[in-house]
């Protein structure tokens, strides 16, 4: 009961007339994405799922980024960094520059988590997921129509054990070494492909939160810190439209899943910074797990979100 009383007592503090409160959901029926779309989907999927995202056989994965990057007509870079513990990383990098230089950033780590000595973790819905959906972006931005908005597309290194939370993320790296005055914003994907529903498939973020989200896991929910409610809203108005969303944005802290992936390292620069997800450990099962299998996902919603982020980087960046 206490806790509700203060995450009532919160968000009183935050609702104002004009921000319509920091958290909402939305229930539109999903509808069918056509069969190509989640056939591309899956595609990616299980070809970054065919060999280990961690130790050496990661450059697998990253050439298989940067070659679909390069494909559909990108400027392509990889940023190289080292971590704490002498190891070469890189963040695969993709510019498509638009009529002036101030940008966006839309990003998924493409590392998976290495489970050691209890099996192979194919890691389909963290990350590939996301990864494949950030493909799928690039492909359906046209390379002939340049951007009002210059659009960087990221795919991050080493957001898993051992670096999250620490210095050595590649998202890390990429955000110190970004002008954080450019940046109009930051739209991470994380995690993006597992949906039930079952009653109470939707365990709540935090007690309480039942309350005011959905308790059947078949959403996909935008986060982000009060400064960046205004991207959250945009990017709300165009996943909402195919798809049950939930959008929350509250303070961040670092011992919530609000805060649990790459977005971390951008919102403290004061760069509106949102993380769109199934919301990962909460919801899946597989989480971190060998179960973490291409079969388990739901391409359909995983294709319905992708048109909702290509329908809101499309508007953010070129205006339409």
């Amino acid at each position: 009961m206490k806790n509700i009383v203060i995450l009532f007592i919160a968000l009183f503090c935050f609702i104002t007339p004009e921000s319509r409160g920091m958290i909402e959901a939305h229930t539109t029926t999903a509808v069918t994405a056509p069969e190509e779309e989640q056939t591309a989907l899956r595609h990616h999927v299980e070809e970054l799922c065919k060999y280990p995202r961690y130790g050496a056989t990661i450059t697998k994965a990253r050439d298989y980024i940067a070659n679909h990057f390069r494909n559909a007509g990108w400027e392509v870079s990889l940023q190289k960094f080292t971590t704490s513990d002498g190891e070469t990383h890189y963040n695969v990098c993709a510019l498509r520059r638009g009529k002036n230089d101030t940008r966006y950033i839309i990003g998924a780590h493409y590392d998976a988590c290495d489970i050691g000595s209890e099996g192979i973790n194919q890691g389909a819905d963290d990350n590939a997921s996301a990864v494949a959906a950030l493909l799928e972006l690039a492909s359906a931005l046209p390379a002939e129509q340049q951007p009002l908005h210059t659009i960087e597309l990221v795919a991050w290194a080493c957001e898993e054990p051992p670096w999250f939370g620490t210095a050595d993320m590649g998202s890390a790296h990429h955000a110190a070494a970004c002008n954080k005055e450019k940046v109009l914003g930051l739209i991470c994907l994380e995690m993006l492909g597992y949906y039930s529903d079952e009653p109470d498939s939707q365990p709540a973020f935090f007690p309480g939160y039942k309350l005011l989200l959905p308790t059947v896991g078949n959403f996909i929910a935008i986060v982000g810190d009060p400064a960046s409610r205004e991207l959250s809203v945009d990017v709300l108005a165009h996943l909402r439209q195919n798809m049950p969303t939930a959008r929350i944005n509250l303070p961040f802290t670092h011992d919530t899943e609000l805060y649990f992936s790459d977005h971390r390292n951008y919102y403290p620069l004061g760069i509106p910074s949102v993380m769109i997800t199934d919301t990962a450990l909460l919801r899946n099962p597989n989480y971190h797990e060998t179960s973490d299998t291409p079969d388990t996902l739901d391409y359909n919603r995983l294709a319905l979100v992708t048109r909702g982020v290509i329908r809101a980087v499309r508007a953010l960046s070129y205006g339409n």
